[in-house]
């Protein structure tokens, strides 16, 4: 049930009717039933999977919290193990059998093996729902949380569908008190909240949706393609998935503010960023503060040893690439970005002292770098990202362009490039407290006429059809 599709129209009109009518300490379990609902939706052989991952969350959390002080830390990575072992199932078993252990079996002994072990499709959402349960976990037994455990709550923080499948990647502190306080629809947030949402929908299916096509052209390996479809693709992917993700990410807060909760923001101009450092604080926030606060603070030497921690930032961003998904293009993705993080570093440590390069350099610099190691998050493997590069940087290709083959490819893709310049002009000033500012500022009529504009406008773009979420896969 993707949010820009009629099926969740009527699924989110009929839960809010029940739920306004519903009193108010009966909403968290209308809250958790539709919310099943909405998971099962995509596939109902896996409607079980979040409540078992919930119920055992919650029995290793109990057992932390009234285990023996010297037994808490073992009961912690007990619990931490048994959340993790699904997703390193359902994720990563085929990963592992094709990409580690059967090629080295078969260079060691010989051994004849399928690319594939399991055939069965992954369940949607479970690396986010797996994190979003270890950070309850650790939460209570850092004490970082410390209200008292509840079955109920945990369901609804984990299974609130706003958030269920593609984040933002919460705290408990961040969503269960607002739950606790009876998720009262108000006027006042109805319209942010729709602002959002329309923001989300153009975002998906004006920007995301329509370069979607162009993207996947230059990335098929049987197709006749030119150098510009290659230099179109390298600027057209960035947009589309940055789009996608955080078109997503304004919907489920749209959603979330209609509902009375306000979740955190997860994007803050990325693309505007002058390093990799500070493009990761902005990119996936809360999927950047999970892993800083979870893996890379955990990891001996963070704190107090700078080659440790220099160590530690390549070995997050590894796993970061990991998390994204179950190929060795992410897993050298990732670790390509902590190198480059932990270069920045030295070189901003090494240069302190020397007069600073322009930020607008940086920026670009920093874009252009993000947009060549996407080849890699975007390819299948790594022929298919040499391929692209290959188009992209030969001089053999860059030999075959003419004036007239610009000319001609300019105007027959003149609807991208425009989406494009429109996008890098509007982004600086993306963010999600201005629209809501916006709303204050021009009032209900003028709102409600743009929101018109927009919803109509994504309609008729995207009347062709438009595609799932990037993240879902993830």
């Amino acid at each position: 049930m993707l949010f820009n599709s009629f099926p969740f129209l009527i699924f989110f009109a009929a839960y809010l009717a029940v739920h306004i009518a519903c009193p108010v300490r009966w909403r968290i379990w209308w809250l958790i039933i539709a919310s099943a609902y909405f998971y099962g939706y995509w596939n109902w052989n896996y409607v079980w999977l979040p409540f078992v991952l919930i119920g055992s969350t919650f029995l290793m959390t109990s057992w932390v919290l009234n285990a023996e002080v010297k037994n808490r830390k073992a009961v912690l990575g007990l619990g931490v193990v048994m959340a993790l072992l699904p997703l390193l199932f359902f994720k990563y078993t085929n990963f592992i059998w094709s990409d580690v252990a059967g090629p080295l079996g078969n260079w060691m002994f010989g051994w004849q093996y399928n690319t594939e072990l399991l055939s069965w499709s992954r369940p949607l959402g479970i690396s986010f729902i797996t994190f979003t349960l270890l950070a309850f976990l650790i939460d209570y037994y850092t004490g970082r949380y410390r209200a008292p455990l509840s079955l109920k709550w945990l369901l609804g923080y984990v299974l609130f569908f706003p958030h269920l499948i593609s984040g933002p990647i919460l705290r408990p502190h961040e969503l269960i008190p607002q739950l606790q306080r009876g998720l009262h629809v108000r006027l006042k947030s109805i319209l942010p909240g729709l602002a959002l949402i329309t923001v989300g929908l153009v975002k998906k299916m004006v920007f995301a949706d329509q370069l979607g096509a162009d993207v996947s052209y230059a990335y098929m390996p049987d197709t006749d393609r030119q150098w510009f479809d290659f230099l179109l693709a390298y600027y057209a992917f960035p947009v589309q998935i940055y789009c996608d993700l955080s078109g997503y990410t304004d919907i489920a807060l749209g959603l979330a503010r209609i509902l009375g909760v306000h979740l955190p923001r997860n994007f803050m101009q990325p693309y505007c960023a002058p390093s990799f450092t500070e493009f990761w604080q902005r990119w996936h926030i809360t999927l950047s503060h999970w892993f800083r606060d979870y893996v890379f603070l955990y990891l001996p030497g963070s704190r107090r040893n700078y080659g440790k921690a220099l160590r530690n930032v390549v070995i997050t961003m590894t796993l970061t690439g990991v998390w994204h998904g179950a190929s060795m293009t992410f897993v050298v993705w990732g670790a390509l970005n902590g190198l480059q993080m932990a270069l920045e570093r030295l070189i901003k440590r090494a240069w302190r002292k020397r007069k600073p390069v322009p930020r607008l350099l940086r920026q670009l610099f920093t874009f252009h770098l993000v947009a060549l190691l996407l080849v890699l998050f975007r390819a299948s493997d790594f022929s298919m990202a040499f391929g692209v590069l290959k188009g992209l940087f030969s001089p053999s290709s860059i030999a075959m362009v003419s004036g007239d083959l610009l000319a001609n490819a300019s105007v027959s893709h003149a609807f991208q490039i425009s989406l494009i310049i429109l996008f890098f002009l509007l982004h600086p000033w993306d963010d999600n407290r201005r629209v809501i500012a916006a709303c204050r500022l021009l009032g209900t009529r003028l709102t409600m006429g743009l929101i018109i504009m927009g919803l109509v406008l994504s309609i008729t773009v995207g009347i062709n059809g438009t595609t799932q979420f990037i993240y879902f896969d993830f």
